[in-house]
């Protein structure tokens, strides 16, 4: 029995203890809402302490950064008119470039074209040179073989003087068949400076030799190289070649070097200007020599054929 009365005792204590905190805790909760009520700030005092509040949550860095702003390029006459604080490449300055461009492509084509054509001048003016000293030496070879003769070559005239065809054209002769004393000596010296292309020293040295030896064995020889030689010089001396390559034909006629002599007369008078008189001379070359094998007979049709 007295265990029972305990056991009632304590349960009855614990569910009064409950109770009395219970009641504590609503006196509790309601003062700190009579406090806090207490300490809101006033809306005329914006000083007044306030209590926690609570703020929207955040991400420091991101949204709350500056908008970009796109840097202002400084105005010029190519941009003039843009927008404000944007960029734009102006046309002008690239068509600029583009027709920089073009001219600079010009410029080397037209370099190009002109180190092309001096090339070209350089090898014509070889050529030029190669062909004047193959005909010289053709004929130089031409002499060493072909250098017989027969009897008395007929008076010269001075260097330089006007000799009429008509007048040279009589008493045609054959030179000796051998040669005086120093003839021999005497055109080899001359002969050797054609070689060595001093043709003004070579017209001194042949017109000597024709005044010491009029008639000797390598008169017509003389004629023909002097001839040559006054094409040869600077200034050509046109004259003076038709009288030299004139006095051979009407002198020597059958000579080995007529053929040749003819060709370059025909020559001398197309240079002169007087072409129909020049065609009668090609024209005998063809015509007197055809059937031999003369190279004077295909320069001379390969002449008319380039200038008639």
């Amino acid at each position: 029995m007295s265990r029972g009365r305990n056991l009632l005792a304590a349960s009855l204590a614990v569910v009064a203890g409950s109770l009395w905190q219970t009641a504590a805790g609503q006196d509790y909760v309601d003062l700190e809402a009579e406090r806090a009520a207490a300490t809101q700030p006033s809306p005329a005092d914006p000083y007044a302490p306030r209590g926690a509040q609570n703020y929207p949550a955040t991400s420091y860095g991101v949204g709350s950064a500056p908008a970009a702003t796109t840097a202002a390029v400084p105005s010029s006459p190519a941009t003039a008119g843009a927008t404000p604080g944007t960029y734009s490449a102006p046309p002008p300055a690239a068509s600029q470039d583009q027709n920089l461009g073009t001219l600079f492509i010009q410029i080397q084509q037209l370099q190009q074209e002109v180190m092309r054509l001096n090339g070209r001048l350089e090898e014509q003016a070889n050529e030029i040179r190669t062909l004047r000293e193959q005909s010289l030496q053709r004929y130089v070879d031409l002499d060493k073989r072909l250098s017989g003769g027969g009897a008395t070559a007929a008076p010269q005239a001075a260097p330089g003087s006007t000799m009429p065809e008509a007048a040279v054209a009589a008493a045609p002769r054959q030179a000796p068949a051998t040669a005086q004393p120093g003839e021999a000596e005497a055109y080899r010296a001359a002969y050797s400076l054609v070689q060595a292309q001093q043709f003004e020293k070579a017209v001194q040295a042949f017109t000597s030799f024709q005044r010491d030896y009029p008639a000797g064995k390598y008169a017509p020889n003389s004629y023909y190289w002097l001839g040559e030689l006054y094409l040869v010089i600077q200034p050509p001396e046109l004259e003076s070649s038709r009288q030299a390559f004139t006095m051979l034909l009407s002198q020597y006629p059958d000579d080995s070097k007529a053929p040749d002599a003819l060709y370059k007369l025909g020559k001398v008078q197309f240079m002169k200007g007087n072409r129909e008189k020049a065609k009668e001379y090609l024209d005998q070359v063809i015509s007197r020599y055809g059937n031999t094998n003369s190279s004077a007979v295909k320069l001379a049709r390969d002449f008319l054929a380039e200038n008639y």
